[in-house]
């Protein structure tokens, strides 16, 4: 026995830094293991908590639709309101005078000749035939917003239809019958007409005009009958 304990202790002695490092080695190893061990089960338990939610007593589900929390189900058909449809204003002009004719009708997609300037061009209005003095009357109701003299086309008046459209009276004499900011029916007297430069070969007549959100329009789109 004496032997053998002095045989160990000499095989220690010679070979103790070799038995150190392997046993730091194992420590270490161990060490590793245990802590990736530990880290692989904490994950698991977080998505398995992740997957299956703890819904408390008081909690509802997170997947319960807005009309199952109102109404108790979804099997209630509850239908949102129509939404309110804008009004269409549909607007139909009557004649600025009886028996008004088109001497020049509009167009804006080929040339007319003008007699006056001797030119071939658009013509973005309706020139109806009349007489020296004849009376121009209201074409729908509307608002004088303003009165101009022009020396090109003599006196001029716009009267607003709606919130989109003006109608321009071209060719009256200086004495209307209107002023700015009067409100007038259809068939009120604005003024009467008379003959003007910009056209003057085409002898007396009234000018026309349609604006809608302040750009020419076809006035035609707004008469119903126009002889």
């Amino acid at each position: 026995m004496r032997t053998f304990l002095l045989k160990a202790k000499h095989f220690l002695k010679r070979n103790i830094y070799p038995i150190t490092v392997t046993m730091c080695t194992v420590l270490v190893l161990g060490i590793i293991t245990v802590s990736a061990y530990s880290s692989i089960r904490r994950s698991n338990e977080v998505v398995t908590q992740t997957n299956n939610p703890i819904i408390s007593e008081n909690e509802e589900p997170a997947d319960k639709t807005d009309d199952e929390t109102e109404t108790g189900g979804a099997g209630d058909n509850v239908q949102d309101p129509e939404p309110s449809k804008p009004v269409v204003v549909n607007l139909v002009f009557d004649l600025p005078f009886e028996s008004a004719k088109v001497l020049k009708d509009y167009t804006d997609s080929s040339l007319v000749y003008d007699a006056t300037t001797k030119l071939w061009c658009t013509h973005q209005a309706i020139d109806f035939s009349a007489i020296e003095g004849q009376e121009v009357k209201a074409v729908y109701d509307g608002v004088v917003t303003k009165i101009e003299s022009s020396m090109m086309y003599g006196t001029v008046v716009y009267l607003k239809v709606s919130s989109e459209v003006t109608v321009v009276y071209k060719g009256l004499s200086s004495e209307v019958q209107v002023k700015e900011g009067d409100q007038i029916k259809k068939g009120s007297v604005i003024g009467k007409v008379t003959s003007f430069l910009a056209e003057k070969a085409d002898g007396v007549h009234l000018h026309l005009e349609v604006l809608k959100k302040d750009k020419l329009t076809n006035p035609n789109e707004y008469f119903s009958i126009i002889k």
